[in-house]
């Protein structure tokens, strides 16, 4: 099966050439004023990630840029070197939206109007350019106000219940088969 990947991979990946150790010597150094001692991984990752894939998009490979970040000690605590792998996959994760950060559609602000900020009678004499005929007028945002509320639920019992009712086994017994029929009678054994 490995056989078969790395057939694969030579085939139909782009092949680079393998860089020397004075190659990834001057990558490394391209990391060297990027990097601060105890920066964290992912957002790292994540504010250079396009000076690595511009890196990658031209002459150098994913196992070269891990071999310099390793060399440089840009790593996890682990320290585990990077593979060209484990490079794209953790960079890919970088990459994802953050929890609680994605991309919402903006509030509509209630912009004030001129009627509203100018004293009445006051309208006549505004600096204000009229309103263009062919803009559309659009009707006002209904009411915050109008919009139903609702209590919070909980699932708490109430510690007081209702006192059962005062019926008298008959009277249990007679709802009992209103409701389900009469008992079928038991057969003997």
């Amino acid at each position: 099966m490995k056989l078969l990947a790395a057939i694969f991979e030579r085939l139909f990946m782009s092949l680079k050439r393998r860089p020397t150790d004075a190659d990834i010597e001057t990558l490394a150094e391209i990391f060297r004023p990027l990097w601060r001692q105890g920066d964290i991984m992912r957002p790292w990752l994540r504010q250079h990630h396009e000076l690595l894939r511009s890196l990658v998009h031209g002459d150098w490979s994913w196992a070269a840029v891990g071999a310099a970040l390793t060399k440089l000690g840009i790593t996890y605590r682990t320290g585990t070197p990077w593979t060209d792998k484990r490079l794209r996959s953790e960079l890919s994760r970088a990459l994802l939206p953050l929890k609680g950060y994605r991309q919402r559609p903006p509030k509509p602000e209630a912009q004030p109007t001129a009627e509203t900020t100018l004293p009445p009678g006051a309208g006549a004499q505004t600096d204000l350019p009229p309103n263009p005929p062919s803009a559309p007028s659009m009707p006002p945002p209904p009411a915050v106000a109008a919009a139903p509320r609702f209590k919070p639920a909980s699932f708490r019992i109430p510690e007081s219940s209702p006192a059962p009712s005062e019926s008298t086994p008959a009277e249990i017994t007679g709802n009992y088969r209103q409701k389900f029929g009469p008992s079928e009678p038991k057969e003997p054994s």
